[in-house]
């Protein structure tokens, strides 16, 4: 055992004492040079003179306030802030390049008038209001700077924040699409009825202003205006408070449901002007959007350009028209149509039958004019089939089509009146297109 206690203190590691360090500065003291130990010293002495000089330093003043934040109205009025903020350049001017509005060749100041008429024309007048409001309290006024980008900034707003952003009017009338929407939706009901009237001569006027209104009705602006881009976040601009009036057509209805409530004499004449009144929806806003933008297009392109706009987008979509054609008493309007076109008169003829007495019989009846087959259908009945048979003849020669090659348009001979900005002045041949015959009475949906 203590054999033992003595070895482990003699391998004990040796402890730092103080003499060895001091040794150590000693000898590291000593083998310096003495022109290193001359420049020590003559640093050391010169220490207490550098101490003793006054230091000199910058004021500063710390400004806890960002360079860019959110202005008042956005903390006061979050969806307010929202509906009004400026939009992204960007967008619409991709937008307006969609529309094939921004060729290449086009300078600069007529690619900024174009993208501000876009813009203009996804404006609702009902984005009015919302101005009217913030300019009407003075605490919800957006700042100078936050007009430009939607962001207070220090400094004020900057030359990059007018190359992005469309600014929010500060004051005055909002440029709105109301006139736009009013030439455009005249110039997209005279597109369309005269194209649906040279396709398909044949048609009666109530299918004609059904097909009209199925081809570029609101519905389907809607769905365009979707296709093209302007369901993007803060492409439209209107006020999702605001109420228009519920369209006639939906509300007075002939011997039906929904017809109008009678008002007496003595009733408020103010309430009986007003009528019933809807929320606007973002659809009415799209289809208002859709018809300006046409407007845009006839503006700058011509009345040729709008033509081929609306053609590519509308007319050119695949719309079966058959469900519109309705005949109460369709062997009238055959035999009606047949004297009219000086045909002789149509006989209903047993083609083929099945299981006349059983429980599920089918007949197939054919009519002819003459020696020629107009049309066929069957049916768990003779009269059925008749019935059906007559429809089948009457749907074609109603829905007969004309090659979209093989006819002019009217509306050619005004190309060279409306050339738009950039368009030409060349006129367009024409070749008038025959009246044909008047329309059939009974057929048409009128004493039948």
């Amino acid at each position: 055992m203590a054999a033992n206690r003595s070895l482990s203190h003699a391998m004990r590691p040796l402890a730092h004492t103080p003499s060895a360090s001091t040794s150590k500065q000693a000898l590291s003291r000593a083998t310096r040079p003495a022109h290193a130990r001359a420049a020590s010293t003559t640093v050391a002495a010169a220490a207490p003179a550098t101490e003793a000089a006054p230091v000199s330093s910058t004021s500063y003043v710390h400004d806890p306030t960002p360079n860019a934040h959110l202005p008042r109205l956005a903390r006061a009025e979050p969806e307010l802030f929202a509906a009004v903020r400026p939009p992204p350049l960007s967008a619409f001017a991709a937008l307006t390049a969609r529309l094939g509005l921004l060729p290449s060749s086009l300078d600069v100041e007529a690619r900024e008038r174009r993208i501000r008429l876009v813009h203009q024309a996804c404006t609702h007048p009902s984005f009015q209001a919302l101005v009217d409001k913030i300019n009407a309290a003075a605490h919800l006024q957006l700042e100078p700077s936050a007009a430009a980008s939607g962001l207070a900034k220090k400094h004020g707003a900057t030359a990059l924040d007018a190359a992005q952003f469309l600014a929010v009017p500060s004051s005055g009338a909002v440029d709105h699409h109301a006139a736009l929407a009013t030439v455009g939706n005249s110039l997209l009901g005279m597109l369309a009825t005269e194209h649906l009237h040279l396709r398909f001569p044949n048609l009666p006027t109530r299918v004609l202003k059904a097909a009209v209104s199925a081809y570029v009705g609101p519905v389907t602006l809607a769905d365009v205006a979707a296709e093209l881009g302007l369901a993007g976040q803060g492409i439209l601009r209107w006020n999702k408070e605001a109420r228009i009036p519920t369209s006639t057509n939906l509300v007075h209805k002939r011997n039906g449901r929904g017809a109008a409530p009678k008002r007496s004499a003595s009733s408020d004449a103010s309430s009986s002007s007003a009528g019933p009144m809807r929320a606007l929806l973002s659809k009415d806003v799209a289809a208002d959007a859709m018809r300006a933008l046409v407007a845009v297009v006839f503006q700058e392109h011509g009345l040729a350009g709008a033509r081929t706009f609306v053609t590519n987008h509308f007319l050119h979509r695949q719309l079966n028209l058959a469900p519109l054609l309705k005949f109460n008493n369709p062997k009238l309007a055959l035999a009606s149509t047949c004297a009219k076109y000086n045909k002789p008169a149509p006989q209903s003829r047993m083609i083929a039958e099945s299981g006349r007495l059983s429980i599920s019989p089918v007949f197939v009846v054919g009519v002819y004019s003459g020696a020629t087959k107009i049309g066929e259908a069957s049916g768990s009945s003779i009269r059925m089939a008749e019935f059906r048979a007559a429809e089948d003849a009457l749907r074609r020669l109603y829905l007969a089509e004309t090659p979209l090659g093989d006819f002019d348009l009217p509306s050619v001979t005004l190309d060279a009146s409306f050339p738009g900005l950039t368009g030409s002045n060349a006129q367009a041949s024409y070749n008038p297109q025959p009246l044909g015959q008047a329309e059939v009475l009974p057929a048409a949906g009128k004493n039948c």
